[in-house]
């Protein structure tokens, strides 16, 4: 990327802070989608890309771009924000006039789901924790599977899980940073505590209370393409679900919830979804599941 453009870049990104107020990780995202859709370009036009190329793109570039995503495994939602970044990005140009115009706003990429993934079963999750901790050093195993449960235990975001610092393990509730710098507070079961605390013992790195708990093998805080990766791995292995990801187990978490019949605001509560539409879009179980449900509980099933 020539410097005229990653200064642009730059300047978009505190563009978008300002106006947006967007959070640390959605900012990191926008900036990556940007950064990967320019590499993208240049290995498919074969040059290196300039300020100009955004007024001339095609819709044969955006649709070979969608394509190698898909290939890659990245789910409707990535796909939808990513189309959002770069559309973010051109109106940028344009308001700045760094460009005098672009057809690329009235392009469409594909069709995108509006679906959240579906719930995983006890015995799926089961078979994801119980393989997520061979062929490993003991202390990654710990660490990996330290963070599945977490998820799949508390319903905790990825970016949740591994903002985790050793001074939030402290008292009998676990501290959560959430979006929008939210902090929220779970009991957590001195099971998993201990368990976690194991793995930092047998860790080669020292902890200190302000430290990240999970890290990776240089003993930096540990990356969510990491875990996503790893995921995907062992969805192929199992033969689970396509739509396996890390998201899957805090829906699964939330589903659980909503199916042993927990009132939404304190599903909402937990999750830390700053609105209720949320948590009743995210909680949405299969109808026939939930029939059985209300006729096994309905007052007139005893009768």
């Amino acid at each position: 990327m020539n410097e005229i453009l990653k200064k642009i870049l730059n300047n978009w990104i505190e563009w978008i802070n300002f106006e947006k107020r967007l959070s640390a990780q959605t900012l990191k995202a926008y900036c990556s989608d940007l950064n990967l859709f320019i590499s993208h370009l240049q290995i498919y036009k074969n040059k290196e890309i300039e300020l100009s190329d955004f007024e001339s793109l095609h819709q044969t570039d955006l649709t070979s771009w969608f394509f190698s995503r898909i290939r890659d495994g990245n789910s409707h939602r990535s796909n939808a924000r990513a189309l959002s970044s770069i559309k973010s990005f051109i109106n940028f140009l344009l308001k700045k006039k760094k460009i005098k115009n672009s057809t690329f706003l009235n392009l469409k990429g594909p069709r995108f789901v509006d679906s959240l993934p579906r719930p995983l079963t006890r015995n799926q999750v089961h078979k994801l924790l119980k393989s997520i901790l061979l062929e490993k050093e003991e202390w990654i195993g710990m660490r990996d599977l330290s963070i599945l449960l977490l998820m799949w235990g508390y319903g905790l975001r990825i970016s949740e899980v591994l903002n985790l610092k050793i001074i939030d393990l402290q008292s009998e509730d676990l501290r959560i940073l959430g979006k929008g710098e939210k902090i929220r507070l779970i009991p957590i079961s001195k099971e998993i505590t201990s368990y976690i605390k194991k793995m930092t013992q047998r860790c080669p790195f020292n902890f200190h209370k302000n430290e990240f708990i999970f890290i990776g093998k240089r003993g930096k805080k540990l990356k969510a393409e990491i875990i996503q990766k790893e995921i995907r791995k062992l969805r192929n292995h199992l033969m689970l679900p396509e739509e396996t990801t890390p998201h899957s187990l805090r829906h699964s978490f939330a589903t659980q919830l909503l199916e042993n019949m927990v009132d939404l605001r304190s599903i909402q509560e937990i999750l830390g979804h700053s609105s209720l539409s949320t948590t009743q879009r995210y909680t949405k179980v299969n109808s026939d599941r939930l029939k059985a449900v209300l006729e096994k509980n309905h007052p007139r099933a005893s009768g």
